[in-house]
């Protein structure tokens, strides 16, 4: 038995596992060390996940039993809630982020532009 660590994409350190979770909107690895709007207060990832508001919404989109949830129960699985997540309040900007915005924008393929870019460096590819 071992114990898991996970890399903040925020910060870029790692944490034990119940400190680190995924935010349920854009995928970063978030921990709980760099959550915003923190009112919980908590170390442990768990406690920022999306909570159930009973409405026909969450139920389709986590595919929830309302029987098993009372509202304000977290959902289980849901990753961080996006309102503590400092990617999507835009507090953050990932370069690949960033990167993956730019190419969609201006209509470009990432493998080209990267042939470009190594030719442009000299670098000869098999």
């Amino acid at each position: 038995m071992g114990v898991e660590f996970y890399a903040c994409d925020c910060c870029g350190d790692s944490r034990y596992e119940e400190y680190v979770d995924h935010c349920g909107s854009c995928g970063h690895t978030l921990g709980t060390c760099c959550v915003v709007n923190d009112y919980i207060g908590s170390s442990y990832a768990y406690d920022y996940g999306v909570r159930y508001d009973g409405s026909e919404d969450q139920i389709e989109e986590y595919e929830i039993d309302p029987e098993n949830y009372e509202i304000d129960d977290i959902i289980d699985d849901s990753g961080i809630d996006p309102k503590f997540c400092p990617f999507c309040s835009g507090k953050v900007v990932a370069k690949e982020d960033l990167l993956n915005f730019l190419l969609k924008k201006y209509g470009l393929d990432f493998e080209e532009v990267k042939e470009e870019y190594l030719a442009e460096k000299g670098v000869d590819r098999p």
